[in-house]
């Protein structure tokens, strides 16, 4: 009898545990309150870093600091770039020493020479440029007006006295005169030197005479056969003696003023270029180790050059 109180009480206490394990398992999962408040959640926080240099533009609102440009060199002429000493012939006598300036070719105004000065960067000796002509005529005393230099110009400084009698300067025969398409005459029994240029038109292309007053075919001819820009010589050939008609036009037609008078007009009839004549009686250069300045008319620097 107690053998059956004992099993039927250990039936009984295993089925109370199946119940109450079931019971839990079954159970609802808790769920949280929808009106209870949710905790902030805060992002953790960096410190402040300085800005990294990518390469690229900065960031808006940066501020660039700005470099000072150089102060101009206030020995330095405004004129430098745009004249500069292009060469020199500093050896030999007063008479083949000279310094060619040129106006740069990207001016866009002429400049004045007058007034301008070249000194020995080893001797300080100096000269100043004077007026000039630029219709000159042999003898021709005058005051003359401003040397201006147009663009891509040239123009030769010449120590010495001007071979032909000129003179706008403030020595006799010296001063300049401006190069044309006649001035191949003034080579004819002059020496210039550098030597001018013969390009003078020829006999044969200037105005002739017309009929009844026609050229002679063999004056003609002589014509064709003497060189540009020279005059006729005083003693013609026999075959010529008796030809007044042509001995009137070579001697009254061919020479410098009548080729002015012909072609003066012409906008090719004035070089781009100048000579330009201190009248010096020595040397104002240095025949070696010289250096030569270019001065403004303010003795600033315009150009300097070693030879």
């Amino acid at each position: 009898m107690d053998d059956m109180k004992w099993f039927f009480g250990f039936i009984l206490i295993i089925g109370m545990l199946w119940v109450s394990s079931r019971f839990k398992k079954d159970a609802p999962e808790p769920t949280a309150d929808p009106s209870a408040p949710v905790p902030a959640v805060t992002a953790p926080t960096k410190s402040p870093t300085a800005p990294q240099q990518s390469g690229g533009n900065p960031p808006a609102g940066t501020i660039i600091s700005q470099s000072t440009a150089p102060a101009p060199d206030p020995n330095l002429s405004p004129l430098k770039g745009k004249l500069f000493i292009n060469s020199a012939q500093l050896s030999g006598s007063v008479d083949q020493e000279y310094v060619l300036i040129q106006a740069s070719s990207a001016n866009t105004d002429s400049i004045p020479l007058t007034g301008l000065s070249v000194r020995s960067g080893e001797t300080f000796n100096s000269q100043t440029i004077s007026k000039g002509l630029p219709l000159m005529y042999p003898g021709s005393v005058s005051e003359g007006e401003t040397i201006m230099l147009r663009p891509g110009g040239y123009a030769y400084l010449l120590s010495g006295r001007s071979p032909m009698p000129l003179t706008t300067g403030p020595i006799t025969n010296s001063g300049g005169f401006q190069p044309n398409k006649c001035t191949g005459y003034f080579e004819q029994g002059l020496d210039f030197y550098p030597a001018l240029s013969i390009e003078c038109p020829s006999p044969t292309s200037e105005p002739l005479p017309q009929a009844p007053n026609r050229l002679s075919d063999a004056c003609y001819d002589y014509m064709a056969s003497l060189p540009r820009c020279t005059l006729p010589p005083g003693t013609l050939p026999s075959y010529l003696l008796a030809d007044g008609n042509c001995q009137a036009h070579l001697f009254n037609k061919i020479n410098y003023g009548q080729c002015v008078a012909y072609h003066k007009n012409e906008p090719d009839f004035f070089k781009n270029e100048w000579r330009i004549y201190f009248g010096r009686g020595s040397k104002l250069w240095r025949d070696r180790r010289e250096t030569v300045e270019l001065l403004d008319v303010n003795g600033k620097v315009i150009d300097r050059k070693s030879y």
